[in-house]
C-alpha cells in the first residue's frame, strides 16, 4: 500500500467517525443544552474541513469515495442544524419565506439587488473555471478491434437409402445369428402348421431378459429383409408368420413400427401367454455351430 493510499484510508476513517457523532448529535437534540448541541457541530464543521483541506485534487479524483463521505457529512450537519433552529426557536421555513418575500418586494414588482448584495457579503467562494482543476491522470483503454469471423453455411445433404436390400442367405459373420433365428422360426411355424404366433410369446426369454431384446433386435432383420411379417391380430397384439414368396415380391418396401421394450411389459405378457421357457434359442457362442448360413427356408415347401 503506497503512501496516498493509506493517507486516504485514514481520512475515511476519520469521515466514518464524524459520520456516527452527527448520528448522536441528531437524536439527541431537544434533550440536551442548545449551547452543547451548537458546540458540537461547531467542532464537526471545522474538523470536517480540515479533512478537506488535507490531500490534493487528483486524490480526490483516484478516491471519490472520500467526495462522497464529505458530501454526506454537509447534509446531516445540515439538517442537525435545521432540526435544532425549529426546536429552540419557533422559527421555521415559512417564516424564512415571508422575511425574503418582505426583502425583495416593492409595490408590484421585485427587486433582488439588495439581497444580491448581502449574499455576495457572505459568499467569500471563489470563481473556478475547469481548467483550473487540470486533467484527470487516467490512461484511456486500449481499443482492440476483433475481426468478424465468417458464419460457415451448413450444408444440408438429401438423406439417401440404399436401392437395393438383399433378402435373400446373407453370408457375412455377424448375419449368422439371424440365420439361426430363420432356421428356428421355420421349425416353430412348421410345427404350429403354419399359422401367426404372438410376437412377445416368440421373443420373450423368462429367465432373462437381455435375450428378450436381442430376439426382438433379431425379428427386426428379418421383418426387414421380408421373411417374415408382423401384424396385429385380433386381440389388438402383435403376431408373427412367415412371408411367402409372392408376398415378398408384391410388397417390397416394408413399414417401421417402434416396439417399447420394459420389464413391466415383459411379466405381464408372460402372465397372458403362460411362457415358462423361451421358443427361442440363439447362442452366444458359434464357433462351437454347425454352419448355420446354409439353411434357408424353402417357400415352396408344404
Amino acid at each position: 500500500m503506497d503512501q496516498s493510499t493509506s493517507q486516504s484510508t485514514d481520512r475515511k476513517q476519520r469521515y466514518k467517525l464524524i459520520i456516527d457523532e452527527l448520528q448522536h448529535i441528531n437524536k439527541c437534540i431537544g434533550t440536551r443544552e442548545e449551547s452543547e448541541t451548537c458546540s458540537a457541530l461547531r467542532s464537526i464543521i471545522e474538523r470536517n474541513d480540515n479533512i478537506h483541506k488535507e490531500g490534493s485534487i487528483g486524490d480526490k479524483l483516484e478516491n471519490t469515495s472520500e467526495v462522497v463521505l464529505d458530501a454526506q457529512i454537509l447534509k446531516s450537519t445540515h439538517e442537525s442544524i435545521s432540526k435544532l433552529l425549529q426546536a429552540s426557536s419557533e422559527f421555521n421555513d415559512g417564516m424564512y419565506q415571508n422575511a425574503i418575500s418582505a426583502l425583495v418586494s416593492n409595490n408590484d414588482s421585485e427587486n433582488w439587488q439588495d439581497i444580491t448584495r448581502l449574499a455576495l457579503a457572505c459568499s467569500k467562494s471563489v470563481a473556478t473555471k475547469s481548467s483550473m482543476l487540470g486533467a484527470a491522470d487516467i490512461e484511456p483503454k486500449e481499443r482492440v478491434i476483433r475481426e468478424r469471423q465468417q458464419r460457415r453455411r451448413t450444408v444440408l445433404t438429401q438423406e439417401k437409402k440404399p436401392e437395393t436390400i438383399k433378402q435373400l442367405k446373407r453370408d457375412d459373420r455377424g448375419a449368422e445369428k439371424v440365420n439361426i433365428l430363420l432356421k428356428q422360426l421355420d421349425d416353430i411355424f412348421r410345427a404350429n402348421q403354419r399359422q401367426p404366433v404372438p410376437f412377445y410369446k416368440l421373443i420373450i426369454d423368462p429367465h432373462d431378459f437381455m435375450n428378450t431384446v436381442e430376439n426382438a433386435f433379431q425379428l427386426a432383420f428379418l421383418a426387414r429383409d421380408g421373411n417374415i411379417a408382423i401384424e396385429c391380430g385380433a386381440d389388438g397384439l402383435p403376431y408373427v408368420r412367415l412371408a411367402s414368396k409372392d408376398e415378398i415380391d408384391a410388397h417390397p418396401d416394408t413399414s417401421q413400427s417402434i416396439c417399447s421394450l420394459n420389464m413391466d411389459l415383459v411379466k405381464r405378457m408372460m402372465d397372458i401367454y403362460d411362457i415358462k421357457e423361451p421358443m427361442l434359442n440363439i447362442p452366444t457362442d458359434l464357433d462351437d455351430q454347425t454352419n448355420d448360413n446354409d439353411y434357408m427356408r424353402d417357400d415352396d415347401s408344404d
